[in-house]
């Protein structure tokens, strides 16, 4: 039994950019970057049960962290839009609460961690970039289920803002904007993840417009670099010690902490894949889990497990009772965290992507900030992904057009096996089996047929206690 349970999610860190992580795949993609340093990550994977090869279902935030939260995929808990719908399951607040404990969550990207995608529900205290009151909170509660949530690694990479990132962030912007052509197109991604002053606003837009330059450059190499380093930045001058300071305060108190770490998403630059969002690239949808505390067996556990295994594993871990009926589509793997078992060999896992054209999602956005009402931002599914074995199936439906200019629609299949080190290669086997998880998964999303009601099957409605 563990008295605070503290998840610690790091938004957009792919696995293999932790040291201490050897199933790495970005150093055969972008050989000539350098490695961060990640010494307070790999301290953490030294103490505690690493997972290195833990898939996302989406490649996206709010999503991503709804099938956390919930043990449950995204077609089944309510969020697997880019941007629509609300959670509609019971997370883990709801089982913390249930039994008693306090609630917290701390965001850095509160308008699609908030309350308009349904994640503030179960929450007792809600704070944003609030890192030292979530301390405070927490060392003052008896028991917690608390979630810090860290969009630090997000673009702009490291700074997260103007606050956090000070004059270093300024400086790194004016260096970009040095390598802008004087024709440079204007900015189509206009969108936010936090509510910024002028200045702040000001400052991301200008970042972006000089990723968007060079991704539509063709020059991945040099903004995985970027990436890299801001990993390194965030790493060393937030997450250090906001750690630091959470254990030392948890040792005090006297009361046992159990720490997971994870993140939603990873990161990657090519033809296909614009950072994480309209991704099914492996090094994107692959991402760390790492459960530190008193009972758990240090260890590295190499074999396929899927971020909707967290919920039911931190559960049982912290003794925290779950339904009985198989809410979760993940498994608990308390007993290998423990050291009493094996993760069951490579488990099966489904990944997919949605997104929404960049300048009706743009304008969607001010419209909400002006409190307007509408009806659901148009999405459209992009990708799909499905593991199964050492294989895994990818399908890739859109992809966007120059400068974010529209979605165009593509139909791409690629069939891959896994070496014994974890790095996909092509492969010319039966995609069959694979091909049927995705549609097994796909009737989740089927739309709802309208069914005629009878003056007989109203009758039998009432008579159960129904209002029709």
């Amino acid at each position: 039994m563990y008295d605070h349970v503290v998840l610690v999610s790091i938004d957009t860190l792919r696995s293999d950019v932790i040291s201490a992580n050897p199933y790495k795949l970005w150093p055969g993609k972008y050989p000539q970057s350098t490695a961060p340093k990640t010494a307070v990550l790999d301290d953490l994977a030294a103490q505690g049960a690493f997972f290195p090869n833990t898939i996302s279902a989406a490649p996206y935030t709010a999503a991503a962290h709804g099938a956390i939260f919930t043990g449950q995929y995204p077609l089944r808990n309510g969020v697997h839009e880019f941007y629509n719908g609300r959670l509609r399951s019971s997370s883990v607040f709801t089982y913390g609460k249930r039994a008693g404990r306090r609630t917290f969550m701390k965001v850095d990207f509160p308008i699609i961690l908030g309350r308009e995608l349904g994640f503030t529900r179960d929450i007792d205290l809600y704070l944003m970039e609030q890192d030292d009151e979530f301390i405070d909170a927490v060392a003052a509660a008896d028991s917690t289920v608390a979630c810090a949530h860290f969009g630090g690694v997000h673009l702009p990479y490291g700074f997260h803002n103007l606050r956090f990132g000070g004059e270093d962030y300024r400086a790194k912007v004016a260096e970009l904007e040095a390598k802008l052509p004087p024709d440079v197109p204007p900015l189509t991604d206009q969108l936010i993840e936090s509510f910024r002053d002028d200045e702040d606003t000001d400052l991301l837009l200008r970042y972006k417009q000089a990723v968007n330059h060079l991704y539509f450059s063709g020059r991945y190499d040099e903004l995985f670099q970027i990436y890299l380093d801001g990993v390194e930045h965030f790493l060393r001058s937030r997450l250090e010690p906001f750690l630091a300071r959470l254990t030392e305060r948890m040792t005090r108190t006297g009361k046992r902490m159990l720490l997971v770490v994870f993140a939603d998403h990873g990161h990657e630059f090519d033809e296909m894949t614009y950072g994480h969002f309209n991704s099914m690239s492996e090094g994107v949808l692959r991402v760390p889990l790492i459960v530190v505390g008193d009972d758990v067996e240090p260890a590295l556990h190499p074999q396929r497990i899927r971020t909707v295994d967290i919920a039911p594993t931190v559960m049982e871990l912290a003794g925290i009772p779950t339904p009985h009926t198989g809410v979760f589509d993940g498994t608990s793997l308390a007993a290998v965290v423990r050291g009493q078992a094996e993760v069951p060999g490579h488990l099966p896992a489904v990944s997919e992507a949605y997104t929404s054209d960049t300048k009706e999602f743009v304008e969607y956005q001010k419209r909400q900030f002006r409190g307007e009402s509408q009806g659901p931002l148009r999405h459209v599914l992009v990708g799909q992904s499905a593991h199964l074995g050492d294989r895994r199936i990818i399908r890739r439906l859109g992809r966007y057009r120059q400068n974010f200019d529209g979605i165009e629609p593509i139909d791409v299949t690629v069939l891959e096996r896994f070496d014994d080190r974890l790095v996909p290669h092509p492969d010319d086997g039966d995609p069959a089996e694979l091909l049927a998880m995705l549609e097994d998964y796909g009737r989740a999303r089927q739309p709802s047929v309208d069914v005629p009601v009878r003056a007989e099957i109203r009758d039998q409605l009432r008579a159960l206690g129904y209002t029709i």
